[in-house]
């Protein structure tokens, strides 16, 4: 294990390449980019805090989703362009609309019938 320590002098993002390696042969390899910020609030204290979210959620109503739960949240959660995300459901015979329409058909069938003197 090793370790060694570097200060950034100018807030910005920083990228960092470190290879292992044994005389001339490289061991591993890896890339990795971090962040210095001068007196940022939001950026202390960045870790997800379960318990707060898992309680909040219990309260308001929601649903708190662990990553192996990801897979369920798209059937989950409903969705509408109108910015409805409320999901209702009826069934097609008990809407007036559905149910007027379908007796208009059956009298106009019914009164064409009457007319080329079917009935």
């Amino acid at each position: 294990m090793y370790e060694g320590e570097w200060t950034a002098e100018n807030p910005g993002t920083y990228v960092a390449e470190i290879i292992a390696g044994r005389e001339q042969e490289e061991l591993g390899r890896d890339l990795l980019s971090f962040r210095r910020e001068d007196g940022v609030a939001e950026s202390f204290h960045t870790s997800q805090n379960r318990e707060l979210l898992s309680k909040l959620s219990d309260e308001t109503g929601g649903r708190y989703y662990t990553p192996d739960q990801a897979s369920k949240l798209s059937g989950e959660i409903s969705y509408s362009e109108a910015g409805i995300t409320t999901r209702e459901t009826r069934d097609l015979w008990n809407m007036p609309a559905v149910f007027l329409l379908a007796l208009g058909i059956r009298a106009c069938e019914w009164l064409l019938r009457r007319k080329w003197g079917v009935v």
